[in-house]
């Protein structure tokens, strides 16, 4: 018996096999496997002969950049690189000037047809209008709202919100409480300096470097030019000898281009910020270059002498890549002193290529092509620079003020913990007598939560309500552009 049902078995097996062998020969025909096979064609061309549905050139057109993102992230993930990933921009997009811009100041993110609001510069056209969380959901356009849900799914809603100096438009926002609202809105120069100085007093000049930008003729001076000028009015100002002292800060620098901080000694370029800094020692390179060919490129400063003036330097777990770059050859080649907190850890590098254009829209690659080493042969994620701890607290220390909900007594909500950080900054609670920070709304909560309603003539609702917190995250803003409320600063500041 048990000999009889293993031949049906085998028998079905060979049925089922043959038919789908026949649907398979039926559906690919003449296709035999073959290397590196374009599956993306192979698929496509089978179901436009025998899919029910018809595709649109739409629906391939998504189909093959998913294609891409999926190769892209499997090989990035396989290899734990964030840094490898497939971007896009539109074709017409022409270079901009890293510096400046002409907008509304604010950072989205897309949620389907919805624009979120994650960021608004302070003092620029959206601040005190728009808010973190607020969602843009449309455009008014012709006196008539239009949703972005409304939209041809390969009309990026976005694209409704470039504008011309001047302009104003008027948008469709959603408030995290589900309240919609018309918002009028002028376009702007927003000043984005990617180097910018203060000077603290008669012997302290100060440098804030936010990313490093390379030269684009016609359209960006680039980081080191901007550096260079700041540089030298400070230095025809205050830094003239040894008494003097350069604090440059280098925190929540994510990096950016490497002619920024070194022209690779081409003509035309202006020396990168390590050559104007550091002296040239050919025995010992600021920084080198690795590739995957284990072709190692060595880079120098490009001064004759040391500066005669200190320099110090502020990193945190934010300062990445190219900022490293230069706290290393700081640290290490012109023995000046790092404060803060360790360093992000990125000791590779990435190069940008095209893939492909797609209607009106440039996809390109970006992969990591190496690793940079600083103090011979040293990688910063396996020989973290050597920091002066130094901790951030405060309002510089509060990432941002993102209101959720209405939050009352005993609510609990991740999103308070931010909230009751400001409250702590505020009313200059410290040790034992702060408000607990773990997002729940005890009573001590409320009381503080009350006491500033009380004195910004706010209604006592003692809840953290929308008012209270645009109010709270109005104030963050002045606050944290306030460098004397920058307490690792100060702390630098009090040990010259």
């Amino acid at each position: 018996m048990g000999t009889k049902r293993i031949g049906w078995i085998f028998l079905l097996g060979v049925l089922l096999a043959f038919f789908a062998g026949f649907q398979v020969q039926t559906f690919f025909v003449d296709n035999e496997p073959e290397p590196f096979v374009d599956v993306y064609t192979e698929i496509t061309e089978a179901l436009d002969r025998y899919y029910l549905y018809d595709l649109s050139d739409e629906e391939k057109d998504a189909a093959f950049i998913a294609q891409l993102e999926a190769i892209v992230r499997s090989y990035a993930e396989s290899n734990d690189d964030p840094y490898t990933r497939l971007s896009a921009q539109p074709v017409n997009l022409a270079p901009t000037n890293a510096e400046s811009y002409v907008g509304v100041g604010i950072t989205i993110e897309q949620l389907d047809a919805k624009l979120r609001v994650l960021e608004v510069i302070y003092d620029g056209p959206a601040y005190q209008k728009l808010y973190p969380n607020d969602m843009i959901v449309g455009i008014m356009q012709n006196s008539e709202k239009l949703y972005f849900d409304t939209l041809d799914p390969n009309i990026l809603p976005t694209s409704y919100l470039a504008g011309s100096l001047a302009e104003t438009k008027t948008l469709i926002v959603v408030d995290p409480e589900g309240a919609e609202r018309l918002v009028d809105i002028t376009y702007e120069e927003i000043p984005t300096p990617t180097a910018s100085a203060q000077t603290i007093s008669s012997d302290i000049g100060y440098i804030r470097i936010t990313e490093f930008t390379s030269y684009i003729k016609d359209v960006s001076e680039g980081t080191a030019k901007v550096f260079n000028d700041e540089l030298n009015d400070l230095e025809n100002s205050i830094l003239l000898d040894e008494s003097d002292t350069l604090i440059i800060d280098l925190r929540n620098n994510p990096g950016g281009a490497l002619t920024a901080l070194h022209n690779e000694n081409q003509s035309g370029l202006i020396p990168g910020i390590t050559q104007q800094l550091l002296f040239r020692d050919v025995e010992r390179p600021l920084f080198s270059m690795i590739n995957r060919a284990n072709i190692k490129t060595d880079y120098l400063g490009g001064l004759s002498q040391p500066k005669p003036y200190d320099i110090k330097v502020l990193v945190n777990e934010n300062s990445a890549s190219a900022s490293e770059v230069l706290a290393a050859a700081l640290s290490v080649n012109g023995g000046y002193d790092l404060y803060g907190n360790y360093t992000y850890g990125k000791d590779v590098y990435q190069n940008t290529t095209l893939l492909t254009t797609i209607n009106t829209t440039s996809y390109y690659l970006t992969y990591t092509e190496g690793n940079w080493v600083y103090d011979g042969e040293k990688k910063v994620g396996e020989y973290p620079l050597d920091v002066n701890l130094v901790e951030q607290s405060g309002f510089h220390a509060i990432d941002f003020l993102f209101y959720e909900e209405e939050l009352a007594l005993d609510d609990v909500s991740i999103s308070l913990v931010e909230f009751q950080q400001f409250l702590n900054a505020y009313f200059e609670l410290e040790g034992a007598s702060k408000i607990r920070e773990d997002g729940y709304f005890d009573q001590l909560t409320e009381d503080y939560i009350s006491m500033f309603q009380v004195e910004q003539s706010l209604s006592d609702t003692k809840k953290l309500d929308l008012e209270t917190a645009r109010l709270m995250h109005d104030l963050l803003k002045v606050y944290q552009n306030d460098l004397t409320e920058d307490v690792q600063l100060q702390t630098v500041l009090g040990m010259i």
